[in-house]
């Protein structure tokens, strides 16, 4: 079996071979470091990952006199302490969050009512300003395209909306 020295001499050379034979042999190593810093398994994976990932990347500089290790667990020390930096400005809230709030019966009941309310009000209106309402509401267009399928300008079709919204929320606090 190579030594570390050999394999990073190699690994400069271009011998990607070399690479998986160091990985192979650190990787556990370096988890278990990483995992002892992050407490994290997934995370740790991730980190000696990317820490390989560097080291492949400055190959060309590494110094096969120096301990492989050494590199390996620096590098995987500054990602970690990254990682950590990371989680507290941006902490996970992927944990454990309580359940939303669930509505009463009577509560439920009077969602329904008041739906009820909002289709009976928009019944009550004239078949021009149910369009115009639901073109703007529902279909999401802007006034000047509604004004220009209805035959209107865009301040009267501002003005109805206005109006039209104006009367149902009359409508919605007279039941109130």
């Amino acid at each position: 079996m190579a030594e570390d020295r050999d394999l990073i001499a190699l690994l400069k050379a271009g011998n990607a071979d070399a690479l998986e034979q160091l990985i192979m042999r650190w990787r556990s190593r370096a988890e278990a470091y990483a995992n002892s810093i992050l407490h994290d398994s997934q995370s740790a994976e991730d980190v000696v990952q990317e820490a390989f990932s560097r080291i492949y990347a400055v190959r060309t500089r590494l110094d096969e006199d120096r301990s492989f290790s050494a590199y390996l667990y620096t590098i995987v020390k500054r990602i970690c302490i990254d990682e950590l930096r990371k989680q507290k400005r941006f902490p996970n809230l992927l944990g454990e969050l309580p359940d939303p709030p669930v509505d009463s019966a009577e509560a439920e009941f009077i969602k329904g009512l008041e739906r009820l309310n909002r289709i009976h009000l928009l019944a009550t209106l004239d078949e021009t300003d149910r369009k115009l309402l639901l073109t703007f509401l529902l279909e999401g267009k802007p006034t000047k395209q509604i004004a220009k399928e209805m035959n209107l300008s865009d301040g009267q079709v501002r003005v109805r909306l206005h109006r039209i919204r104006k009367k149902l929320k009359k409508g919605m606090n007279d039941d109130a």
